[in-house]
């Protein structure tokens, strides 16, 4: 199985999640549904959408809810990077310029309030109380993880536990949603429910270690970053984590002082690169992704066998392809 055709075998779904996400561009205010279109326009392979349609299907469900509902979690994730765009300066998303940078910073975090409100209309017109819950708890999670981690923004001792929470936060928690809600549509028991639900968490958390890998470790060439952004804006990752654990007395007090500090180097970086080489980083850290993914995909033994079963599968290796 390749990425074209899990996207083949949902096709129909996904294409109504895009036209969704563009009819309910609704405002009164123009201005609005600009930002929003141009945000939109920038792409994105819609993945938390297609882990909700998949798990809806494999519980057995087929309707336009996982449309509607997609459409919720998509404008959900994407007032979420909005939001993150303007707290971190960004210039650029997904190839292009950032909405901030080409509308400012004051329109663009009230069209990602928008979106947050677009959202939990759409929620409160499907209707089901424990979908509503799950969304919510998780909007509520995703907040309070932004927060965390800039409170803990240069704590160069970071627990690896804090470091787990943020991720979970701002970003497996809402694949955990997507796949517990594909659950509750197809009316399974809350065995089978809580199963997907844990699915979901293990995937998101492996995707977003595997991000913070290549962030450090991957090859410019194809992920499309500079590496090091993670260390300029004070970010405790897990790379960084398990090469304190490796280092000597007098290494640690060195990186920490760089770490700390707001002179930002390109040597500071080069000689942190080095010391992951020289205790090979890269490897020790995605043993934890690899761990969470064997997890995930173990979990999934529960269910009979069928392509969108075969289709989470096969989406669990893929978020932690290296240097995708």
């Amino acid at each position: 199985m390749n990425i074209n055709e899990v996207y083949s075998l949902i096709e129909s779904e996904i294409n109504e999640v895009n036209s969704e996400l563009q009819r309910n561009l609704d405002s009164d205010v123009e201005m609005v549904n600009e930002v929003a279109s141009y945000v939109f326009q920038s792409g994105g392979k819609r993945l938390r959408p297609v882990f909700l349609v998949l798990s809806s299907k494999l519980a057995g469900y087929s309707g336009i809810r996982t449309a509607v509902l997609s459409g919720v979690v998509e404008y959900i994730h994407t007032a979420t990077l909005i939001h993150d765009d303007v707290i971190d300066g960004a210039n650029y998303r997904r190839g292009k310029e950032s909405a901030n940078r080409v509308f400012g910073n004051d329109i663009t975090v009230l069209c990602g309030d928008f979106l947050y409100s677009r959202a939990f209309i759409n929620l409160v017109k499907d209707g089901d109380p424990n979908i509503q819950m799950i969304l919510a708890n998780a909007a509520k999670t995703m907040s309070e993880g932004e927060v965390f981690q800039l409170i803990k923004t240069a704590d160069f001792f970071l627990k690896y536990e804090d470091y787990e929470k943020i991720i979970y936060s701002k970003t497996a928690v809402l694949f955990s949603a997507c796949c517990e809600i594909g659950a509750i549509l197809g009316n399974m028991d809350i065995e089978k429910r809580n199963i997907l639900k844990e699915f979901g968490k293990m995937v998101g958390l492996a995707f977003q270690m595997s991000d913070d890998i290549l962030d450090y470790l991957g090859n410019p060439e194809n992920t499309g970053k500079k590496p090091g952004t993670d260390l300029r804006e004070g970010k405790m990752t897990l790379p960084m984590i398990i090469l304190r654990s490796e280092l000597n007395r007098e290494e640690i007090k060195s990186i920490r002082d760089f770490f700390t500090s707001e002179d930002f180097t390109e040597e500071k970086l080069s000689y942190i690169l080095s010391l992951m080489e020289q205790y090979d980083i890269k490897r020790k850290s995605e043993k934890f992704v690899d761990d969470y993914i064997f997890k995930a995909k173990d979990l999934l033994s529960e269910f009979e066998d069928n392509e969108f079963k075969e289709s989470l599968l096969f989406l669990a290796d893929y978020m932690v392809q290296r240097d995708r």
